[in-house]
């Protein structure tokens, strides 16, 4: 076996059983920005300077990846039951959040431990064991290598070979381009076991198998590629020719490994939001600090009209993007099961929120975000070429509204039909959960979505809702008027399901070599539904929370305002009234003088100039 591409990392030093007491992801996140200080203090770890430094140098940011270890990071992907720290989805996305405002490079390549999640759905109990010992001793890397360099997404025609022999399997072929190709520890592998006798989706089987334990053949790095972002990250591949692993290397049975890997995409595509939460967070703060201090035409350029409400309309999309992000983590604890259409439209949604933003934000900033140096405020400009690999990667936003489109008939049946549920648990940030269970996912949903679901009941409550202080009639009244517009909306997109189907893409008796023959109007309904899915997500978490998160969030102005949107992540100037544009800019402002993370809550950031906490001290606060 080659084992000069392996890198494993040293034992971490993880916090004493006194810091794991429960918290919650408020507090955790809290406590990361202790650990990891103010980032634009040079010297600490995740600074960045080091950022930009490693990005410049195309070099893994090693100095913040130990950092995040002896944190004990990687223990918050492994759930409680094998003795990790996992309690809630949340926590996953506030600590992404936490590490990806300030480096994504350092955030993609940790993150790869989510990939553990395919032990926890597919593997059995000694399997599951087995992994969660090895991953909280901080000896695992993981690459999930399914992609190959002829086929990208197109899953089901691999041709990575993994032949059975006498109680294990030899292992041929390339997967690229991946993350953490070269550099990891363990691989999460697609490969062929069946023949062209065996049915299309039953062909290939999942594995997850250290490198170290190839038995004969090899297995080695292929190089990395130059990329427009993530420029500090292993973007490589893996290449294995005749390497041979036992066959407990496999989970789940024999032909169930697409199954398996979708059903894991379906819930790494929810996580992939904290990402660009926590970039879009940079983004935001660096262009309204520097416009802030910039003086033009006599005063700060933040209060140039256009500017300022450039800056508030952007700041009210990190407001939606949280509120679906928010729900999809409930969702994956509650509703796992009908997260095969849930994950694509929140993973859409999300990042076409902060994509849209960062181009208003370069805008807005002029010849600045162009500039790389750390003194033209450097690290917008990469922020904005790392953000944007988040549509891309753990399926496309093509990839996710196609599967979104063929759901649609399903999903058009289950419209209407009554769901008498208590939807507080989804969306009360206060309710207790049940465990987070991966294995729960399914790849068909049979048309259900909850958040769509539970819209009538929104609406219900809503109408018996009474003026308060910030919310007067004329208020709800606007709400409730919007809220039926939704409803208006949701039945209109699913009327045109039928008529959308019978689209074809050439004339008859023309044939199209392509398998792949999706109707562009049904993939324009999916983009619509993404949209409506985040506004009432957006709805339900102002109804239930309305009365613990403050003035600004209790009087619906920016609710209001973010459904007046014909397309949620897309806005103009003149959009927003006057008032609305000045309440959410002194938010956003006042969250910014605070150090708190852009948000529906108060989450604090590390104070400024504050030095990375030493070992035993903010990790034990944080836990």
């Amino acid at each position: 076996m080659t084992e000069s591409t392996v890198v494993r990392p040293a034992e971490s030093a993880v916090p004493d059983e006194a810091a794991r007491r429960p918290a919650g992801a408020r507090a955790l996140a809290e406590g990361l920005e202790r650990w990891l200080g103010d980032p634009e203090l040079e010297s600490n770890s995740a600074s960045f300077v080091r950022a930009l430094e490693s990005d410049e140098r195309e070099e893994l940011p090693d100095v913040g990846i130990d950092r995040l270890r002896a944190f004990g990071f990687h223990r918050y992907f492994v759930p409680e039951r094998l003795g990790g720290a996992l309690r809630t989805a949340e926590d996953i996305l506030m600590l992404s959040r936490v590490i990806a405002r300030r480096d994504m490079n350092l955030a993609v390549s940790e993150t790869t431990q989510i990939w553990m999640m395919l032990a926890w759905l597919g593997g059995d109990t000694e399997q599951q064991t087995r992994h969660a010992a090895a991953a909280l001793r901080g000896e695992v890397v993981p690459c999930l290598a399914y992609s190959e360099p002829a086929h990208g997404a197109d899953l089901a025609a691999n041709e990575f070979l993994a032949t059975p022999d006498a109680g294990q399997y030899v292992l041929s072929g390339e997967k690229w381009p991946i993350n953490r190709g070269q550099t990891s520890t363990h691989v999460v592998l697609l490969g062929t076991t069946g023949d062209e006798r065996t049915p299309a989706k039953r062909r290939q089987s999942l594995f997850l198998l250290e490198k170290a334990h190839v038995t004969a053949g090899t297995v080695a790095g292929v190089p990395r590629v130059p990329t427009y972002g993530l420029r500090g990250c292993d973007i490589s591949g893996v290449a294995f020719d005749g390497a041979r692993v036992d066959a407990s290397a496999r989970l789940g049975a024999e032909g169930e490994g697409l199954e398996l890997a979708l059903r894991g995409l379906l819930i790494t595509r929810t996580f992939c939001t904290g990402l660009s939460l926590g970039a879009g967070d940079t983004m935001l703060r660096t262009a309204s600090g520097f416009l802030s201090r910039r003086m033009l035409y006599d005063g700060p350029a933040s209060e140039i009209p256009y500017v300022s409400e450039s800056l508030a309309n952007a700041y009210l999309s990190m407001l939606v993007a949280e509120c679906e992000s928010l729900v999809a983590m409930r969702g994956l604890h509650l509703y796992a099961e009908e997260f095969s259409v849930w994950g694509n439209l929140t993973k859409v949604q999300v990042t076409r929120l902060i994509d849209a933003n960062s181009k208003v934000l370069a805008r807005t900033l002029g010849a600045r975000y162009y500039m790389r140096a750390p003194e033209h405020e450097g690290i917008f400009q990469k922020m904005l070429r790392d953000s944007a690999v988040v549509s891309v990667f753990d399926g496309s936003e093509p990839v996710c509204l196609d599967s979104i489109a063929l759901q649609l008939p399903a999903m058009a049946k289950a419209h209407g039909r009554e769901r008498d549920e208590d939807w507080r648990a989804l969306y009360d940030l206060r309710a207790e959960l049940p465990a987070f269970d991966p294995a729960r996912g399914s790849v068909f949903g049979r048309g259900r979505d909850a958040v769509l679901a539970g819209l009538p009941a929104l609406i219900g409550r809503l109408a018996e809702l009474s003026p308060s202080d910030g919310c007067d009639e004329e208020r709800l009244a606007a709400l409730r008027t919007r809220a039926e517009g939704l409803r208006q909306e949701l039945d209109a997109v699913f009327a045109r399901v039928d008529e959308a189907r019978r689209w074809t893409a050439a004339p008859a008796g023309q044939p199209t070599a392509s398998a792949k023959t999706t109707a562009p109007p049904l993939i324009r309904l999916a983009e619509e539904l993404c949209s409506l899915h985040a506004k009432v997500a957006a709805l339900g978490i102002w109804l239930f929370n309305r009365d613990h998160l403050g003035v600004f969030f209790a009087d619906g102005a920016w609710l209001q305002a973010a459904l007046d949107r014909e397309e949620v992540h897309q806005y103009q100037v003149g959009d927003l009234a006057p008032a609305t544009a000045l309440a959410l800019l002194t938010r956003m402002n006042s969250q910014r003088a605070d150090n708190a993370f852009f948000s529906i809550m108060t989450v604090r950031q590390a104070q400024p100039g504050a030095r990375e906490a030493s070992p035993g001290h903010a990790s034990a606060d944080a836990l």
